[in-house]
């Protein structure tokens, strides 16, 4: 397994971890500078903007928006030599009646690049996303997969925050592997499911049951913090869970 670390375009942090890290994930966020990742010395995924953004691919009056965003991210993913980018694939709004799968499904097939890969969201049960998040189980996912012909990135804080608690059935998890994602995210996370992305330290995740599932020879992204020196403790924790798995 490899494992990268996951910031904006704070060069300081990405600095300080290059030669910990196997590689690093930026989100590309318009307007900032990453010239200084040009030719840096480990690879690079980029992670395209998202809701949090005003960023929604099933939005269809978000077109213009959305297609900034993401040919932004294209732009970086050239300059880095990116083989990878991340996109979450869109929110049926509450209310939002320009809002569909559908839209989201003509994005995809729009924008053409083998480098996409749709990032797994959740259905809102905690009112996070105020509404339903595409991809939100294994067989919504797979079905937006087929639409799309895109790859998969597997977040699975995503898919536990789906679920009501840890207890839920862990085949849920093992249904979004037989997906073959490209590419993984993982973070710390609470038993109350809707709080994650946390520190290991900080977290309630079994993260030897979780790795136990993943196949050896991926990439997986700590989406931990922003602490560079936590994270470089982030690093030592599943470094040192792969092996004892091992």
């Amino acid at each position: 397994m490899k494992f990268g670390v996951k910031n904006y375009d704070n060069e300081k942090f990405f600095n300080y971890l290059k030669d910990k890290a196997d590689f690093i994930e930026t989100m590309a966020i318009q307007g900032r500078d990453y010239s200084f990742l040009k030719d840096f010395p480990v690879p690079v995924v980029i992670h395209a903007e998202h809701q949090a953004f005003g960023i929604n691919p099933a939005d269809l009056s978000k077109r213009e928006e959305n297609l900034n965003s993401i040919n932004f991210a294209k732009k970086i993913a050239d300059l880095t030599g990116a083989k990878k980018i991340i996109v979450h694939p869109g929110i049926i709004k509450n209310g939002n009646k320009n809002c569909s799968m559908k839209n989201a499904v003509a994005f995809f097939k729009e924008i053409k690049d083998d480098r996409i890969l749709v990032e797994n969201l959740f259905e809102n049960e905690y009112g996070v996303l105020n509404g339903e998040g595409l991809c939100g189980t294994p067989w919504k996912t797979k079905r937006f997969l087929k639409k799309t012909g895109v790859g998969f990135c597997f977040d699975i804080n995503h898919a536990i925050a789906g679920m009501k608690d840890f207890k839920e059935n862990y085949n849920f998890i093992r249904r979004y592997l037989k997906l073959n994602p490209a590419h993984y995210h993982i973070g710390g996370q609470k038993k109350k499911v809707s709080v994650f992305h946390l520190y290991f330290k900080d977290s309630e995740l079994d993260l030897k049951k979780i790795l136990s599932y993943y196949p050896k020879d991926i990439e997986i992204t700590l989406e931990t913090g922003t602490d560079e020196k936590i994270m470089e403790e982030d690093l030592e924790t599943i470094r040192k869970v792969v092996g004892e798995l091992s």
